[in-house]
């Protein structure tokens, strides 16, 4: 049976073996990059530091192995993103008219295009004309360990008063929160952005 948990572990070999051999490190050999290959059959097994992060016909170039990697880390990622869209869907407790739009399929093409390990998700208000007093928030989760980066403020349009840092006053632990699962790092999104959201209303009430 297929998983629908990520694999953390291969997420953090991938990534590593991806970096390994891009960027500054293009011209870097595979024993300088930690990665083995080991032939069966018609294939090569790929491994990074002893755990396994691809599977190669027998002729490939470097871009294949590279594109392989992020082909396969992609998979993984989505079922991240679902769990973390999953959490914040049932836990977070948005102003009215305000929603959320996780970015999954932009965040996804970029991962492909360019290696990027953060997946975008936004909170807003519905319809700006019928919400006087606006929660912005923006979440970057990063796809390669369950940590995250949160932005939010508020914008009262009746007293054109500018925008308000709701996370001012916590801690970095919280705006740069970090868990052993990304279930468990939605959680702590949704802990976060609820008490600052809810300190938010109560001022404006």
């Amino acid at each position: 049976m297929i998983s629908t948990r990520p694999n953390l572990v291969y997420l953090k070999a991938a990534w590593a073996a991806h970096a390994s051999i891009s960027a500054e490190n293009c011209r870097q050999s595979y024993d300088e990059a930690g990665i083995t290959f080991e032939r069966v059959n018609h294939s090569w097994i790929v491994c990074k530091n002893d755990t396994q992060v691809s599977t190669m016909p027998l002729r490939y170039t470097r871009q294949d192995l590279r594109m392989g990697f992020l082909g396969r880390i992609e998979m993984e990622a989505r079922k991240a993103a679902a769990e973390i869209e999953a959490v914040l869907l049932r836990d977070l407790d948005l102003p009215d008219d305000h929603t959320i739009v996780v970015e999954l399929e932009q965040s996804m093409r970029q991962l492909r295009r360019n290696g990027s390990r953060a997946l975008s998700i936004l909170i807003g208000p519905a319809a700006l004309a019928d919400a006087p007093v606006q929660i912005y928030a923006e979440m970057h989760a990063f796809l390669d360990a369950p940590r995250a980066c949160l932005y939010a403020h508020r914008k009262d349009t009746e007293s054109h008063a500018g925008m308000e840092d709701l996370l001012a006053n916590v801690s970095k632990r919280q705006r740069h929160p970090r868990a052993a699962t990304y279930t468990e790092l939605a959680e702590l999104i949704a802990t976060t952005l609820n008490a600052a959201m809810g300190a938010s209303r109560s001022m404006a009430a």
